[in-house]
């Protein structure tokens, strides 16, 4: 296994697939852990403005490449960090329908 730091435009670019295995626990994020990681977001974004090359750890995601299906489409297991990982990419969905509204 390889650790390794990226940013989220990384770790979403590109042609991926992802999926949660059966042994993960279902979606859960309460009221509380979207403000508690919108509110780190802002905090971020503040901070960024400042120190353009700031960086900040938001948690940990741990992926597993899997078969590739179709070909050329990387496939990762999310083994930890789901709950952050999907909460990013709805937010994400929402900022992009926001923008196009």
């Amino acid at each position: 296994m390889e650790a390794g730091y990226t940013i989220p435009k990384k770790l979403f670019e590109g042609e991926k697939q992802f999926f949660i295995p059966l042994f993960q626990r279902q979606y859960s994020w309460k009221s509380k852990q979207w403000r508690d990681l919108w509110l780190d977001l802002l905090a971020l974004h503040e901070l960024t403005q400042t120190e353009p090359e700031r960086k900040h750890f938001i948690g940990s995601v741990v992926m597993h490449p899997t078969n590739s299906v179709p070909v050329g489409v990387s496939k990762y297991a999310v083994i930890d960090g789901q709950q952050r990982l999907t909460t990013l990419f709805v937010l994400l969905v929402a900022l992009r329908d926001v923008a196009r509204a």
